[in-house]
């Protein structure tokens, strides 16, 4: 019975013992795993970039030794290997995007009226004609037939024949041709106003005239004028 006991109480000593292994190992085990981390937290060295190759920490800069089985990881750290050494991957920058293209001019606008020789009547029946240039922006060589003008004091005048008119065309296809000239009537000196307006539509044009005159004869002043005449023309050539 006496050495049962004591069996036991070894036995009991041996287990206790065990378990203080235990416990010991477990302490030991987590002394490491404790270190482990605290080596993890460690800066790398400018110039260098953190990572985890192969379940360990790197750090990692161009020129340094690689291995070719951990492609993939380096890749993931913005690196390649080639030939044993790190390199820094080259990344394609973004496509430029397609400019807009630019868009053709527009087209040059027509010209106001139509280039040619102009011919018609004015509301006296009397001639009118003039040209107009190649490049449609001008009226040249004006010449109207005679303008029958009335006076003050009370007199007949027959004249005008006038020549060589010219003005520029606007956008809108009108023109204007507005000047004073001397001349005679009889042997007398004599002063002139002469104005004429137009508008071309196509290959017409209409407008209105008018013309004044001032002279004395034989001491009497003369004041004479053809009032507002109309007149069409149409291009002929």
């Amino acid at each position: 019975m006496i050495e049962i006991r004591i069996g036991r109480r070894f036995l009991f000593v041996l287990v206790t013992a065990a378990v203080l292994v235990g416990a010991a190992t477990t302490v030991a085990a987590a002394t490491v795993n404790v270190a482990g981390p605290r080596a993890d937290t460690a800066r790398c060295p400018a110039g260098s970039k953190r990572a985890v190759i192969g379940g360990k920490v790197k750090c990692l800069r161009p020129g340094q030794k690689c291995a070719a089985r951990y492609r993939a990881a380096y890749k993931r750290y913005g690196f390649t290997c080639v030939s044993g050494r790190l390199r820094k991957r080259s990344v394609a920058p973004p496509p430029q995007p397609t400019p807009t293209p630019t868009p053709p001019p527009a087209p040059p606008a027509a010209p106001p009226a139509q280039p040619g020789h102009y011919k018609g009547i004015t509301s006296q029946l009397e001639i009118i004609a003039f040209d107009v240039t190649t490049d449609g922006t001008r009226v040249v060589a004006l010449l109207t037939g005679q303008i029958n003008e009335g006076c003050n004091p009370p007199a007949h005048l027959f004249g005008g024949n006038l020549h060589d008119g010219t003005a520029p065309i606007a956008a809108d296809g009108s023109f204007k041709i507005d000047f004073d000239y001397t001349s005679k009537v009889g042997e007398d000196p004599s002063t002139g106003h002469f104005t004429l307006t137009g508008h071309f539509s196509g290959t017409a044009s209409t407008g209105t005239l008018q013309d004044t005159v001032s002279f004395t004869d034989q001491g009497t002043a003369y004041s004479c004028g053809s009032g507002l005449q109309t007149w069409t023309a149409s291009r002929t050539s």
